[in-house]
């Protein structure tokens, strides 16, 4: 199983979570499409039982870091519920990724601008940034590094005057839902 896939994806949704909004222990909940979940943990998802398998598998391999997490299905999602040990393990154990903390200051300052963004992202690699403009009224622009091992995520940025909003999601499952 790639359970340690799927911890690293909750770890930094958790220190991304903390990065904006600061430090509160408490419980934190994030979802993701089954379709994802079942691809980043490299079963088929055809089986109930397997899935079921699986979560108690994982629930058990992160029970020392997160604590007792919950894992509840509804329709075609998951929802994982980090208790406060969890979020508390993050805070203390974790250290800020320099890039997403860098990113999210730069993009939450009013007037940011596309260069302001691509300089952050060219901070963080001696390779290639890619940046596509979308044709998606949701987003302007998809920024990712070429290199995945500086991070997976594909950053989906919207201007709005003087802010702007992003989204982020994991490279294969951007793909994956025709982002």
């Amino acid at each position: 199983m790639e359970y340690a896939d799927l911890e690293r994806m909750l770890i930094s949704s958790i220190k991304e979570v903390q990065i904006k909004l600061g430090y509160e222990e408490e419980v934190i909940r994030f979802y993701y499409p089954e379709q994802a979940l079942t691809k980043l943990l490299g079963i088929s998802g055809e089986s109930e039982q397997e899935i079921k398998t699986v979560i108690e598998g994982f629930k058990n391999y992160v029970k020392e870091r997160l604590g007792d997490i919950r894992i509840l299905k509804s329709r075609e999602r998951f929802c994982f519920e980090i208790p406060p040990q969890g979020v508390k393990y993050v805070w203390e154990n974790i250290e800020d990724n320099g890039f997403l903390k860098e990113f999210i200051e730069t993009v939450e300052k009013p007037h940011t601008t596309l260069e302001d963004i691509l300089n952050v992202f060219q901070k963080y690699t001696d390779g290639r940034v890619c940046c596509l403009t979308s044709k998606d009224e949701e987003c302007d622009y998809i920024i990712f590094f070429e290199d995945p091992s500086v991070d997976n995520y594909r950053y989906y940025v919207k201007f709005h005057g003087n802010h702007i909003t992003y989204h982020r999601f994991l490279s294969d499952d951007a793909r994956d839902m025709g982002l």
